[in-house]
């Protein structure tokens, strides 16, 4: 399920793929239908990156949160991002 825990965007997985589902939500649940955005994970995979500190209870973000918090500097990269994986 991807469901962005700041904004919450979400894509065709929250709807488990349903087309009549998405016809069927208000007007503010569809602004919020955003299947073309990329959806981070801070779990259950490790990733290069950790966002616990600033966001505690968020275990998903979209791309948009994400690149906002990325450059208000809320986001800790594990690997610094000059350097890069072979």
């Amino acid at each position: 399920m991807a469901y962005c825990d700041v904004c919450e965007n979400f894509d065709w997985e929250h709807v488990d793929g349903d087309p009549e589902v998405v016809a069927n939500m208000t007007d503010e649940g569809k602004r919020n239908f955003q299947p073309d955005l990329y959806y981070y994970w801070i779990e259950p995979i490790e990733e290069d990156y950790e966002w616990r500190d600033a966001f505690p209870d968020v275990d998903c973000m979209c791309e948009v949160c994400f690149d906002i918090a990325d450059s208000e500097k809320k986001i800790k990269w594990k690997t610094p991002r000059c350097q890069t994986h072979l």
